[in-house]
């Protein structure tokens, strides 16, 4: 083979040059603290959900657009408390359903909810049809 032909395969990796690897270190750094600031810079609440039905309830929050975010299991007759809730905007809807069907909604503004401590009651009466129908 002529010298004109070499191809580089002889040559290490750009990615074995010293610089090159700070240049990809540094940029790795920036890129895991950038997410890591958006992610702390989202606003969080807690959501309670006091749920007094004698189901277990799937809790869901709807912002004003629709947009769903699981909460998870509230347990039946028990106050259960989300952490980490992405906050939805102005206008909160929390639906409960067991097994797919809705058994409560609740449209809320977040002032409401601030003002009752992020506390939303499933009234007790809520999976009574399901209950009498034999679901446990």
């Amino acid at each position: 083979m002529s010298p004109s032909m070499n191809t580089g395969l002889d040559r290490p990796t750009a990615t074995g040059d010293p610089v090159v690897r700070a240049v990809l270190a540094v940029t790795a750094v920036v890129t895991v603290i950038g997410i890591l600031a958006l992610l702390g810079a989202a606003d969080h609440v807690t959501v309670r959900i006091d749920n007094q039905a004698g189901l277990a309830v799937q809790v869901d929050a709807l912002d004003a657009s629709g947009d769903r975010v699981g909460l998870g299991e509230a347990e039946p007759t028990t106050l259960t408390t989300f952490s980490q809730v992405p906050d939805v905007g102005s206008q909160w809807t929390l639906v409960a359903a067991y097994g797919g069907r809705e058994v409560h909604r609740a449209s809320l503004g977040r002032a409401d909810l601030a003002a009752g401590n992020w506390t939303v009651t499933i009234p007790a009466d809520a999976t009574s049809a399901l209950e009498r129908a034999g679901f446990q």
